[in-house]
Parts: C-alpha cells; structure tokens; sequence
C-alpha cells in the first residue's frame, strides 16, 4: 500500500479524516443492538478507530485492511485502549472468516469505484454475513455534488502542536466519480529557522525537515435508485438510509440487509 495517507501519514489519519466519530458510533450502536447484531467485520478498517469504539461497547469485531501500516496501527492503539478487536491484514474481495458476522461495515467511502470491483466485493461480503446480515456503508449522493468545489483548490491544516499539515486538495469529475489530487505539507514547528544571506536566500532548498505527499483518492457518487437496484442484484435489500453532517457537506448512510 502506496498512498501517503495509508503509510507516512498513518498516525494523523484519524485526525485528518475530520469525521463526527462520536456521531458516527452512536448511529452504528443504534443500528447494530436494533438488529441484535453481536459479530461484526469492519471491511477496510483503516487504523481501527470504529473497531475500537464499538469493541468497547460490547461488540466482538474483526477489522480488515491491506495497509500493512494501518494494521500495525490499530493494533498499537487497541492494546493502549485495553482494548481486544482482531485486526488482520487482507483484502476484502476475498477474506473469509472462521465464522460468519451478524454485520459488516464499510465506511469512509471504502465502497469500490468500479462496476467488477464493486461486484467481486458485494459477493465476498454476502458470503460473510449469516441469513439476515447487516451491511452498513457510507456513500455520497450525485444531488449533492459540490459543482461550486471541483475544480476548485480546497486548503485545510491540522494543528498537533509541534507539527502543522496542510493539505490542498483539487477534485475533478468524470462521470459519477470525482478523483482528487491532494498535496499534503508537514511544517515541524518548532524547527529552527536561520536568516539567509544574500547569495543563499536565492538557492533551492536541498535539505528541510518540511515533507511534502503527493496522495489521490476517487470516490464514487451514488443515486439512491442505483443503491436499491445494487442491493436487489446482488441478494441485500435496503432498508434504512441515514445522514450525518460533515462540515458544510452531509454524509449518506445505507443499511443492507441480507436476504431481503
């Protein structure tokens, strides 16, 4: 696994991702306990924060990812919580438990982009899930394209004290799938700075202990007909939808259920 943000930047996942974590738990307990769900297979876990939170609220959770660094990871942040979720290196086209899972989640738009891929992904996970199974993921919706934004640079930082990142970010729009390029800075900030000369200040910076990562992501837009027309081909009915806001943007939520 490649990408910046699934390898250096790993420890500031969490707080980059700007989620309501708080919210986001609340609605998947709601959910998980209305549907006596108890098991449950978090499909592209990242660093492992749902697994945690809901292991912590009684659920026995198992978390997927093929990040090597996100695994080792949440492991590390599990065993400072006391906390015991099974956290297992894989992919989700193909890992198959001992047992099955009363519910799978797949959220932060972890959803496959692609027809074959989103397919291959729908298969693995019916087979995870008993009769009656939850699959809960989060999505966004094409009448809520942000058109004002593509195109556009759109710039955010994080302040951790001694270090700041700043990331800019610019989407593009093909379809119903928007591809961002996002340059991430890390500015340590309490490195020291010396006042150059003047044959100096106008020579390249060779050495810094700022970094830069370059990252890209693609996110797939769904219309809520497509996503019922998913569930149905692929043996899920839909049965409940949800929202959580995401600073001026909403987040959508499905609920699958197995057999229908």
């Amino acid at each position: 696994m490649h990408r910046p943000l699934y390898s250096q930047l790993v420890p500031s996942y969490e707080l980059i991702e700007g989620r309501d974590w708080q919210g986001e738990i609340g609605l998947l307990n709601s959910v998980l306990r209305e549907h006596k769900s108890k098991s449950v297979v978090d499909l592209g876990c990242g660093t492992g924060y749902h697994a945690r939170a809901l292991t912590k609220v009684g659920f026995k959770v198992t978390g997927i990812d093929i990040s090597r660094d996100n695994i080792r990871f949440a492991r590390i942040k599990a065993a400072e919580e006391g906390v015991e979720p099974h956290f297992v290196l894989g992919s989700y086209y193909d890992y198959r438990g001992r047992k099955v899972f009363d519910a799978a989640l797949c959220l932060n738009w972890s959803i496959p982009v692609r027809d074959d891929e989103l397919k291959r992904f729908l298969h693995n996970t019916l087979a995870l899930l008993r009769p009656g199974g939850l699959l809960i993921f989060d999505f966004e919706r094409i009448s809520e394209i942000a058109w004002e934004d593509v195109g556009k640079p759109i710039v955010d930082s994080w302040d951790q004290g001694t270090q700041l990142i700043v990331r800019v970010s610019v989407g593009q729009m093909l379809t119903n799938v928007l591809y961002s390029r996002d340059v991430y800075v890390l500015y340590p900030k309490n490195s020291r700075q010396i006042v150059p000369d003047e044959r100096s200040r106008y020579k390249a910076v060779r050495r810094s202990s700022v970094s830069v990562h370059v990252d890209r992501s693609c996110v797939r837009f769904f219309s809520i007909p497509e996503v019922r027309r998913l569930a149905r081909r692929f043996g899920f009915k839909a049965i409940a939808y949800f929202v959580l806001p995401r600073k001026k943007y909403r987040r959508s939520y499905v609920v699958f259920k197995k057999g229908g």
